[in-house]
Order: structure tokens, then sequence, then C-alpha cells
């Protein structure tokens, strides 16, 4: 979520980013090595809002490379 918004692109957001909504998911369309592994907060909102693994939660996940992502807030 940093990295989008550092970059000026708008992210889905009703928790500001305390991993409550999962409204900032991204889809990763490359690049998923180079992200952060999943961590407690983003495993649980995967589950319950069961969502796809190439689904990500962006204010959960940290961006350590280069990805190509997709938002349907966009």
């Amino acid at each position: 979520m940093k990295s989008l918004l550092e970059a000026g692109l708008p992210v889905a957001s009703s928790c500001d980013g305390d991993g409550v909504c999962a409204k900032c998911k991204i889809i990763i369309v490359e690049g998923k090595e180079n992200l952060t592994p999943e961590n407690e907060t983003e495993a649980f909102l995967r589950e319950s809002k069961d969502l796809p693994k190439d689904v990500r939660i962006s204010c959960q996940t940290h961006v350590i490379g280069d990805v190509t992502i997709d938002a349907t807030y966009w």
C-alpha cells in the first residue's frame, strides 16, 4: 500500500491500512517472488474473504523487487 501511495496511485481502503477491510487487494500479474511472504493478518483475510492465491492485501505486503500488479480500484 505504501509503495502504491508513494507512486501516486489510489488505493481502496476503509481501515487506513490496519489489515481489517481487505479492500486494498491487488492481483499479482508478475513478480510474486519479489513480495514478502503472507503474514498472519493477510492469511486470515484471505481465508475469511475467500480470496484466490494470486491476490494479495497491499497493506500487509512489502515490495522487495519488481512486480506487476492489477487492482479493481483502478
